[in-house]
């Protein structure tokens, strides 16, 4: 696992977006990749794309005061597999 996956999701954990309370995408993902190089960038968005297909995060749309943007959220069905996963990385 990336080491900027495993900051998100600890960054996720440690905050409790879990479920409905959820986190806009682009401000977390930009804090996390603002200092990878390009074919880094590129393995990152592939694991962060496998995180949100595999059901890890919830991806929903949220109309805020500044318009519709894309949040994020651990999903809590799949708790116990991701402190399996970070668990592993350390």
């Amino acid at each position: 696992m990336n080491s900027g996956l495993k900051a998100i999701l600890l960054f996720l954990l440690n905050k409790r977006y879990i479920g409905n309370k959820h986190f806009p995408e682009s401000k977390l993902i930009v804090s996390r990749t603002k200092y990878l190089s390009t074919e880094e960038q590129k393995e990152f968005e592939k694991e962060y794309k496998e995180l949100i297909n595999g059901l890890f995060l919830l991806k929903l749309k949220k109309r805020t005061g500044k318009g519709a943007d894309w949040h994020i959220s651990l999903n809590p069905r799949r708790l116990k597999e991701i402190y399996e996963m970070i668990e592993e990385e350390i």
